[in-house]
């Protein structure tokens, strides 16, 4: 249990808020520590100072303390009361200066430095989560922006048939090509030239003279009284000097140097300030002003926006800067013209069309980098949130353990100068004792905690095709129908790896530490980042090859995480948590272990084929590791197994929210639950994994292909029902969501573009699946669970559908008829 794993949200946000604002407010305990012992040094020091002017503010009646030739016990018990007090003033006092020496100033200084620890972290997240947040809306927007372009074109086609848009696009080429050839011709024939002094320019080199000149030279504003401000001017010294440091041909010249500067006057490029009508001399001094006219910005195509300031900066691009500015304005008008409704478009001039097909095409480049940009951003967010969340950790322990420090202290400065108040003392000290900063850091994670380690990966969502550049995020169904396999290539690869690795390892010990090793999350990321995208085994294993074994553990429980919805889905929860209540594990009665596991056949039967192929492949791995190490060292594969099912229930099983079945428990108490939960499931799965799995292998080869038509009226009524024993259990299925995920809205948008050739020819998208045998893992259905049936467009647009087109999603959604999974052999690892 730590804030690393316990103080995570999908939006980041508010995980970290959570986290910070408990962190602050252990800050202000610190102050209040601080005042505590700062009050109680104060009254120490003003009660001993009263003690010590003891003898001086009581001034005496008796005559007989002053004469000295006068003895008695009498007096004798006053004189040692009023030093007694004395005595003690000073104890008082010597107290007040231990508490501020060793207590306060040494505290304070350690609190001052603790805020400073906790807000650099809290700003270090904020200003990452920051640029998130900035990417996420950036992409959203250039999303919108493709998606409205496309649903243009489409509209476009859907005006002119094939040979007209060919026609278009052929004319278009011709153009262009037209249009390099004339330029290459203007270019070739030279163009004006310039006179500047001694110094002759042609087209060519007057335009890369002006534009040094001008993004070097300081440009600033000047007023004139009554004539008013002028903009863009720069000093006659200031392009004199500059010629001067950057022109051979003047050697250093003052005097061509003017004369360069007055052929800029008459050549048009400045004109005098502050005078009516211009000057036409130009004068080498800081007292007179020139300013730079637009033919100028025209030549160098530089814009007059934002650069007064050029003449400073060593790092500025002017060309780069005019690109950026014309691109936000571009971009600025085309959201304005699509929030007001204006169509810039002419659908009845065919010429556009190239144009817009090389619009579409710019927004999807640049949309695909905007999303591999945020997906980047979002790996660094969670690089540095879980470093900080390790660094804070050990920080807030460190806290506690210095206020106990400073209890010590605080009560060691009396007992070392006042044996008399032992008994205030002891009790005291035995506060101290009662610190434990361990429990008071557990009962923070405990009661604070907003949640478990959930990544959100940002997905790429083309127009027409789906996600075939991503693997990490992508639903499991959906990469399984891109590989062509029941189990994802990724999955597959990575457990044959790691049977071949096995026996290099040095001993059991080094096995089982490969799959319970913690790495630090940017090793894993950087691994991700090369695998994402990849479908060819061959690559994966040369990735792979060059990581540490533990790495590549992690990278595959990362793809887990990853995932939209888990191998066994959030909509199973429920059924299962009330099958393990009606038949809890390790119950006194006997007889509850048979219905459980016939209940998990049942509740497990309608499991997409790629997610049951996924979860046979992960459990056969493990299962096979368990037994080998086993047959050596039965304790370390009971440890070993114990692991894996903590390990890996979370990724197996889990609610779509955390609290979602609190009914009134805390955090602590549900989570304990739920973590109980998924170590039952998965310990099942492991114990009894052949009857269940070949149970669900057997009805997958007997069960016909399922429609929407085929469901029970229960389940139309979105109620699931199993049975065991003589009882059943009725489980609500959670409706979708009106308001689809991208990756939903994709499959749907490729669903219907199939059903729409299926109805000329419907045994071409319709493939058989083939039984499976527990050595080849099934091969998944077109009727997949998890995949809507039906689906309404998101918009009613007419589009076309080539008969390319039409066998490419077809290859893409309908099965191979055959498939074999790779399935790992047993290795003896000595």
């Amino acid at each position: 249990m730590s804030f690393a794993e316990s103080f995570w949200t999908g939006d980041y946000e508010t995980g970290y808020l959570a986290l910070f604002a408990e962190l602050n407010e252990g800050i202000r305990e610190n102050l209040d520590f601080v005042a505590l012992f700062t009050r109680r040094a104060e009254i120490e020091a003003v009660y001993g100072s009263q003690l010590e002017a003891f003898e001086s503010l009581f001034k005496v009646s008796s005559t007989r303390h002053a004469d000295i030739d006068y003895v008695s016990t009498i007096k004798n018990a006053y004189e040692e009361s009023s030093t007694n007090f004395v005595r003690q003033g000073a104890y008082h006092l010597q107290i007040a200066g231990t508490i501020q020496e060793t207590v306060i100033e040494p505290f304070s200084k350690w609190s001052g430095e603790h805020e400073e620890r906790v807000g650099y972290s809290e700003l270090v997240i904020r200003d990452k989560y920051k640029q998130y947040v900035a990417a996420r809306a950036a992409l959203e927007k250039l999303q919108k922006r493709y998606f409205n372009k496309c649903r243009v074109v489409e509209e476009f086609k859907s005006r002119f048939n094939d040979e007209e848009l060919a026609e278009a696009v052929e004319d278009s080429s011709v153009s262009e090509l037209s249009t390099l050839r004339i330029e290459g011709d203007e270019e070739s024939d030279g163009g004006q030239v310039y006179s500047l002094g001694d110094v002759k320019f042609d087209s060519k080199s007057i335009k890369q003279f002006l534009t040094d000149l001008i993004s070097n030279v300081e440009l600033t504003s000047h007023k004139v009284p009554i004539l008013g401000t002028y903009y863009n001017v720069s000093t006659g010294s200031a392009i004199t000097q500059w010629m001067l440091d950057n022109m051979p041909e003047l050697r250093g010249n003052i005097s061509k140097a003017e004369l360069c500067g007055q052929g800029l006057l008459a050549n048009g490029f400045l004109r005098s300030v502050g005078y009516v009508g211009g000057s036409k001399n130009f004068i080498n001094l800081s007292q007179f002003f020139y300013q730079w006219k637009p033919c100028v910005f025209e030549i160098t195509q530089i814009s007059e926006f934002d650069i007064s300031n050029a003449g400073k900066s060593t790092n500025y691009d002017p060309v780069l800067a005019l690109a950026n500015r014309n691109a936000q304005i571009s971009n600025y008008f085309e959201d304005v013209k699509q929030a007001i409704g204006v169509n810039s478009v002419d659908y009845s001039d065919k010429a556009q069309y190239p144009k817009l097909l090389k619009e579409v095409e710019s927004l999807d480049s640049q949309y695909f980098e905007s999303v591999r940009n945020l997906d980047a951003i979002r790996c660094d967010l969670e690089e540095v949130i879980m470093d900080h969340y390790s660094f804070m950790q050990k920080c807030e322990l460190d806290r506690l353990r210095a206020i106990k420090k400073a209890m010590y202290d605080f009560v060691s400065s009396f007992a070392s100068q006042v044996p008399a108040m032992k008994q205030t003392f002891e009790a005291i000290s035995l506060i101290e004792e009662t610190i434990r900063p361990a429990r008071d850091l557990k009962f923070l994670i405990e009661n604070y905690a907003t949640g478990s380690f959930r990544p959100h990966v940002p997905l790429y969502d083309n127009y027409y095709n789906s996600n075939i550049n991503q693997t990490f995020g992508v639903d499991l169904s959906v990469r399984a129908r891109f590989d062509k396999k029941a189990v994802p290539t990724l999955i597959q690869t990575v457990l044959s790896y790691l049977d071949s690795i096995y026996p290099e390892l040095k001993n059991d010990e080094e096995r089982v530490n490969l799959w319970i090793q913690p790495v630090h999350l940017s090793s894993v990321h950087k691994l991700r980042s090369k695998l994402n995208g990849l479908s060819d085994p061959g690559q994966i294993l040369d990735h792979i090859k060059l990581s540490e074994h533990a790495t590549v553990v992690n990278v595959l429980k990362l793809y887990f995480l990853e995932l939209p919805d888990l191998i066994v889905p959030n909509s199973y929860f429920d059924l299962i948590k009330t099958l393990y209540q009606n038949y809890p594990v390790g119950s006194e009665d006997a007889n509850t272990d048979k219905p459980r596991i016939t209940g998990l056949q049942n509740s497990l039967t309608d499991l997409p084929v790629c997610n049951l192929a996924t979860l046979d492949a992960i459990l056969t791995h493990l299962s096979r590791l368990v037994q080998i190490i086993s047959s050596k060292n039965e304790e370390l594969s009971t440890s070993l197994k114990q692991r894996l099912c903590r390990e890996f229930g979370s990724l197996v099983l889990s609610p779509k929210k955390e609290d979602s079945s609190l009914n009134g428990k805390s955090v602590h108490t549900f989570k304990v639950a739920l973590e109980q939960l998924e170590q039952n499931f998965i310990s099942d799965l492991f114990d009894h994994k052949e009857s269940i799995f070949g149970e669900l292998r057997r009805r997958n080869s007997l069960r016909p292909q399922r429609t929407n038509s085929d469901k029970s009226f229960s389940e139309r009524q979105g109620t699931r029902v199993i049975s065991v024993g003589n009882k059943e259990i009725h489980h609500s299925i959670p409706r979708k969501n009106t308001a689809q995920t991208s990756q939903t809205r994709l499959e749907s948008r490729l669903k219907n573009a199939v059903k729409l050739v299926s109805e000329k020819n419907t045994a071409e998208t319709e493939a058989e699946v083939e039984p499976t045998t527990p050595e080849k893992p099934p091969v998944p259905a077109k009727s997949d669970p998890t995949t809507p049936q039906t689906s309404t467009p998101s918009s009613a647009l007419r589009r076309s559908v080539s008969p390319s087109k039409r066998k490419g999603l077809n290859t893409f959604l309908d099965p191979p008829e055959s498939q074999d999974a790779e399935k790992p052999k047993a290795n003896d690892f000595e």
